[in-house]
């Protein structure tokens, strides 16, 4: 059996830093309005769409610890 070896004097995350999360969503919001209310959807809309969807995975990697919550993981059978 493998085991994994564990620094105990490895610093944890600091969390508490001010993260630039809210005002690239800002920002991509504003982007996005501005947008539509000028443009009807083409390819830059689908690329406007998806960094807005980059963004919030990168932000929701960032605020999870990239872990996994509990209950999303299947149980074992009974």
């Amino acid at each position: 059996m493998h085991q994994i070896e564990h620094d105990n004097d490895e610093p944890r995350i600091d969390r508490n830093f001010p993260s630039p999360w809210k005002y690239l969503a800002v920002l991509i919001a504003f982007s996005a309005v501005t947008y539509f209310y000028a443009n009807k959807p083409d390819w830059w809309a689908l690329a406007l769409g998806g960094l807005a969807g980059m963004t919030l995975t990168a932000w929701a990697i960032e605020i999870t610890g990239n872990k996994v919550p509990d209950s999303w993981r299947t149980k074992p059978p009974r």
